[in-house]
């Protein structure tokens, strides 16, 4: 085993984050990076998503405070978007799709964007693009993860039932970096 030694979280996720990018092919703006950047090294020592989406939502739509209201969507989002990237196998064992979580955190973003301008955020249109574009960043956030992640034979498995699921050349190339070749055959397109 290969250990890696960094001065920061930062430092560690840097280059996954813009490898994750450069194979998604996702135009990034050099703000959103950052914001992914620091998203990734936050979450090391973060809470997560200890309350369901929804609930978090309501609590921000509730809150008349503005910067508390900033703070609690922006929060919502960030959940939303790590979740996503980096446990969705954990909604889908509870029965929450990915397009649910995408949507509730696409639309947690917008709020945030809202809710910075009215308090004067600097940088409150970086929510926009986040929010435009949850899915692809989802998406290089488990690129990030499965770089990272310890491969277990049960590791392994669980990718090979995703790949069954969605068909993903991405996830088909992760499996062949583990030394499994899927391979559809014939009409019945069956997993060799």
């Amino acid at each position: 085993m290969h250990i890696e030694a960094h001065a920061d979280a930062r430092g560690y996720f840097h280059d996954r984050l813009e490898r994750a990018l450069s194979r998604l092919r996702l135009d990034v703006s050099e703000e959103a990076r950052f914001y992914l950047l620091d998203l990734l090294a936050r979450q090391l020592t973060a809470a997560g998503l200890d309350e369901p989406l929804v609930t978090r939502l309501a609590q921000a739509f509730a809150t008349e405070e503005p910067h508390e209201r900033f703070r609690r969507f922006r929060e919502a989002g960030d959940g939303a978007l790590h979740g996503c990237g980096f446990f969705a196998e954990h909604f889908e064992s509870r029965g929450v799709s990915r397009d649910y979580v995408v949507g509730m955190g696409a639309r947690a973003y917008r709020q945030a964007e809202q809710a910075g301008r009215s308090v004067r955020q600097p940088s409150a249109e970086i929510f926009c693009e986040l929010a435009d574009g949850f899915d692809g960043f989802a998406c290089a956030l488990a690129d990030v993860r499965e770089e990272t992640a310890l491969r277990t034979p049960q590791d392994i498995v669980r990718l090979l039932d995703r790949y069954r699921a969605t068909r993903s050349p991405l996830l088909a190339q992760r499996l062949e970096a583990a030394g499994v070749f899927p391979q559809l055959a014939g009409r019945e397109r069956t997993l060799h």
